[in-house]
Parts: C-alpha cells; structure tokens; sequence
C-alpha cells in the first residue's frame, strides 16, 4: 500500500467499505464518486481514517476505511502536477476558484503544492463541489521555513484573483494556515493526529 496523508483522496470500492453507515445526505451523491478524503486523524485498527463531504458546508461525515479496499489514491500534487483544471469544462472554468489556478500556479511554480478542498474534490473526481463562493484551498510542503514577511508578500500574490485562497503548511503530519502565520503576533494553531495545539513557532527543527 502507497503512503496516505491527511487531504489525499481515495476511491474505494464500495459505499460497503465503509465502517459507518452513510448519512442520508450521502447516499444520492456519494456512490457516483466513490471518493473520500483522508482526515488528520490516528489510525484505528488499521483503518484510515475519511470523511465523505457533501454539496454543503455541513454535510461532512467522519468514517474509517479499511486499506484493502482503496482502488486509487490521488495526491493534492499530483493536481497540480497533470494541470487538471484544463481538463475542466468551460463552464465550471468561470469559478473564480478554479479560474484562479492557472495564475497561483504561476505564482507557485517554485513550490511543492496542491489543491484540497472542494476544488480539489472536484478536480480529482469531476464531481461538481466547488461554488462561485467556494474558496480555494491550496496545500503546500515547505522546503525551508519563510518570514512572516516573506508570508504576507505571498498571500497577497495570491488573493489578487477574486477568490480567497487559504494556504495550509504541512508539517510531517501536521498544518498551519499561512495566514493565521502572517498575522499572528503571539501563538498560533497546528493540527495535529491527535487535537489542535497552539505553539508560537510552527515550523518543524
């Protein structure tokens, strides 16, 4: 089995692989994508855990899938890497968050990054998750810690296309906003496998 980390989308074979049953919600959407989303969650009996998400804000379920039953595992990456919202129709084109891309992607080149999210969700399974509201949730593996300059300077590159971009740092197995970096003046939130934490300095030594 590949390595899966926290916003990786997996396809499984079945709505049956599931170790909970699906809400109502779910269960007209889910079984055409049969795509969820890792959480950053512990293991549990060697499950992974996911979430299924929804065409709303509040339909999100926690769940556990069994690594058996993974048929693919898609990276926010490997989105960038293969420039799928040129795969995209011109319809979902005028999204402001995936009509952003090609210009953050710019902006970006020089960065190991990903889409998660609804865009992502999206990208990945040619699902339609993402909305004219939608922000545009971006992941991004640092190579070297960077100022909260360096940070503001970035953020601002990045929210200059009509949609707010909300850049998460992946630390090993845990994640900071950007932005939350940029602004603070004291401590700030890391998530972690376990439960947020608040630390002053995020970045790993």
């Amino acid at each position: 089995m590949v390595e899966i980390n926290p916003h990786d989308l997996l396809k499984i074979d079945s709505t049956s692989a599931l170790s909970d049953e699906l809400p109502s919600w779910a269960n007209s959407i889910f079984p055409n994508s049969l795509t969820v989303v890792v959480r950053r969650s512990p293991v549990k009996a060697e499950l992974i855990p996911v979430g299924v998400r929804g065409m709303k804000r509040e339909h999100r379920f926690a769940t556990y899938v069994d690594p058996k039953n993974v048929l693919e595992v898609t990276t926010p990456y490997q989105l960038v890497e293969k420039r799928t919202w040129k795969e995209v129709t011109l319809e979902r084109q005028v999204l402001p968050a995936i009509k952003a891309l090609p210009k953050v992607n710019e902006i970006l080149h020089d960065y190991r990054w990903g889409i998660s999210g609804s865009v992502g969700f999206e990208l990945a399974t040619g699902t339609p998750a993402a909305k004219m509201t939608s922000d545009l949730d971006l992941v991004w593996l640092p190579k070297q810690e960077i100022s909260k300059q360096v940070a503001s300077e970035l953020l601002k590159r990045l929210n200059q296309f009509g949609v707010h971009a909300d850049l998460q740092v992946i630390q090993g197995n845990n994640g900071f906003s950007l932005e939350e970096y940029a602004n603070s003046t004291s401590t700030i939130m890391m998530k972690t496998l376990q439960n947020p934490i608040l630390v002053r300095d995020p970045w790993l030594k």
